[in-house]
């Protein structure tokens, strides 16, 4: 677990140190570049793997044919290993990247659906004069890139981007909007015109001089036909592909624990890691204290710490506790630096804090429970979608009058809240209908407290068309709920709450590791029926049947929980006065993108409960924060 950037074509040697300083909080432990007259590369450590010199990077493997920058971890490494072995290649240490650099040095990218793990690396080939990047098919390791006039360069993080000169970071008005109402940014797009992600599960390759050439390695969603799988069958093979995907996550050469909300998702983590260790000490787990999660009922959420600490009790593993105090939660600058995108979630103050405090206790690694939702079935979200057998066969007429009904509801509380989004597009078709449940805002409703040379600039396009592209290439006949379980893999997942845990843990030099998107078990999940994952409204139904017996009930029937914080009691409070204070000082028309009284506006009618807009009003604070700190404006 590193960061990794470089450049291919005429640029200064002297910018990879700079590039590496920027990150340098995924890579405390050691740090390193190469070039040479046309490429470079830069790299800083995160030791997990062999601690030794060994496993010092950039790293060219045993023939000499590449040089390679490689941030993540290769789980089935040892196996891909002695496979080498055997065809004679000798290992001077015993790290991953060793192996990683072997297998592309003989086999180039037809190893990459080989590798089980979450990475982003580059390899250069000098003699060809290639550069090949490559990200982790569930996009768990960020990579960016941009081209300027000099050529291309890459990164694990925005902020080693922009020390390249030309990087244009003028604002993409698309990516703002997606921001404001998806609160993250789809596909490839980042907030700047000129840097763009590398796609979860796809290759780049770049030669000097011509333009690049992208693949993809991963399998794609849903491909496979689903199972009529028994109960019994189902269950007992739940169990063996979560309790695999935990062990083979456990590989580290330093101290390994785990997130723990006292949720089915990180307590069945949490089993079977203490299974796999043979010793709950060995195994840390870290929550959230109470303390910080004051007025998350009006959120519509239980708090987890009793739970957290109650499981930890009966599994008998030691628990740390984090707490945050104001201070930290005003420091909303701080969150969106450490983040690179101006993504609107206080969850990533909880992910941070966790991590901060792992750290402080000598833990590197953790496990994460992320993904179970977006692979059985968890959000409420899905529970909305399989509401729609009682309505969306009535004729438009009569679902137009409950979009219209809900346009006008109070949403005061957390019911009015739900009810409101499932008909806000009640009369759409289906498949807007279905990209719609991820929006927290319309159009209509934002555009107010746009400025008006902003709207004009706005392309013809809208965020959640990246979305109905995207189901456009599923399979034929792939089920409502599957299209929704893809669309929160390809990018709600990858492109939010992934992220956001990914550059909250580097940001203090902590690993974070999902056993839940383990690619047997994301393949198991993909065959198995709906009624196996939501059943009426319960979700992730065969993952809690299969730890009944396993885990207690008190952890399975409990209410579902969020992993974040009190928002709206902080836009009631501390955050609206930041906004208040932010427009009547002029500070958000600076931006070019909102008009001030329009906002105001906004967050009026948000107090009044006219309209849910917590989570656009906190977008609006961090966009107007990453265009001061990354745009310099």
């Amino acid at each position: 677990m590193c960061g990794i950037a470089g450049y291919v074509g005429r640029f200064d040697p002297a910018l990879l140190a700079q590039m590496g300083r920027a990150q340098g909080h995924r890579g405390p432990d050691a740090s390193g570049e190469w070039h040479d007259a046309r490429a470079g590369l830069s790299h800083v450590r995160l030791s997990i793997l062999d601690l030794t010199s060994a496993g010092a990077q950039p790293m060219a493997d045993a023939a000499g044919k590449l040089i390679l920058t490689f941030n993540g971890e290769i789980y089935n490494y040892r196996a891909l290993r002695a496979q080498l072995e055997r065809q004679g290649v000798v290992f001077r240490g015993h790290s991953d990247t060793e192996v990683l650099a072997n297998l592309l040095s003989r086999f180039g990218k037809d190893c990459l659906p080989w590798l089980n793990g979450i990475f982003a690396f580059a390899a250069w080939y000098p003699e060809e004069r290639r550069m090949l990047v490559v990200r982790d098919a569930a996009g768990v390791k960020p990579l960016y890139w941009a081209k300027t006039a000099d050529g291309y360069g890459f990164a694990s993080e925005i902020k080693a981007l922009c020390r390249l000169p030309g990087v244009d970071l003028s604002l993409d008005p698309l990516a703002v909007s997606s921001y404001l109402t998806l609160l993250y940014a789809p596909g490839e797009l980042t907030p700047a015109k000129g840097i763009r992600k590398i796609l979860p599960g796809t290759w780049v390759e770049w030669r000097e001089g011509q333009e690049p050439v992208r693949g993809s390695f991963a399998p794609a969603h849903y491909s496979e036909e689903v199972q009529p799988f028994k109960t019994a069958d189902a269950l007992e093979a739940c169990r063996h592909y979560l309790g695999q995907a935990v062990k083979r996550q456990l590989v580290s050469d330093v101290p390994v624990g785990g997130f723990l909300s006292g949720g089915v998702d990180s307590s069945s983590v949490a089993h079977y890691a203490v299974e796999g260790l043979g010793d709950p000490s060995r195994y840390p787990c870290f929550t959230i204290g109470a303390s910080s999660l004051k007025g998350l009922g009006k959120e519509g959420f239980a708090e987890d710490f009793p739970y957290a600490q109650y499981v930890s009790e009966q599994m008998r593993t030691p628990l740390h506790v984090s707490t945050m105090d104001q201070a930290e939660l005003d420091d909303l600058d701080l969150m969106v630096w450490q983040l690179d995108e101006p993504t609107p979630d206080v969850a990533a103050f909880a992910a941070r804090a966790i991590c901060r405090e792992a750290r402080a206790q000598g833990v590197k690694v953790l496990l994460s429970g992320a993904g179970g939702d977006d692979l059985f079935s968890g959000y409420r979200r899905h529970v909305a979608l399989g509401s729609e057998k009682y309505w969306a066969w009535a004729p438009r007429p009569l679902r137009s009058l409950l979009r219209r009904s809900a346009a006008h509801a109070q949403v005061a509380g957390p019911l009015a809240r739900r009810l409101s989004k499932l008909f806000r597009y009640a009369d759409a078709p289906a498949p807007e209908r279905l990209a719609s449940y991820f929006l927290w805002i319309s159009q209509e409703s934002l555009s107010p407290a746009l400025s008006p040379a902003f709207r004009a600039s706005q392309p013809a396009s809208r965020p959640v068309d990246v979305l109905l592209r995207s189901l456009d290439g599923l399979p034929e006949g792939v089920s409502r709920l599957n299209q929704m379980l893809h669309l929160d893999r390809s990018f709600f997942l990858a492109d939010h709450n992934l992220n956001y845990t990914d550059k909250m843990a580097m940001a203090h030099g902590v690993e974070v590791r999902l056993p839940f998107l383990d690619p047997d078990l994301v393949a198991f999940s993909e065959r198995l029926p709906d009624t196996l994952k939501q059943h009426g409204s319960e979700g992730k139904y065969i993952l809690r049947r299969a730890m009944r017996g396993v885990l207690p009930d008190r952890v399975l029937d409990r209410p579902k929980a969020g992993f974040g914080l009190p928002l709206r009691s902080l836009i009631h409070g501390a955050y609206g006065r930041k906004l208040t204070e932010l427009a009547r000082s002029g500070r958000l028309d600076a931006t070019g993108v909102f008009d001030g009284q329009g906002v105001l506006r906004l967050l009026e009618a948000d107090r009044r409960g006219q309209i849910d807009a917590a989570y656009p009003l906190l977008g609006i604070l961090c966009l107007e924060s990453w265009v001061r700190q990354f745009a310099g404006r």
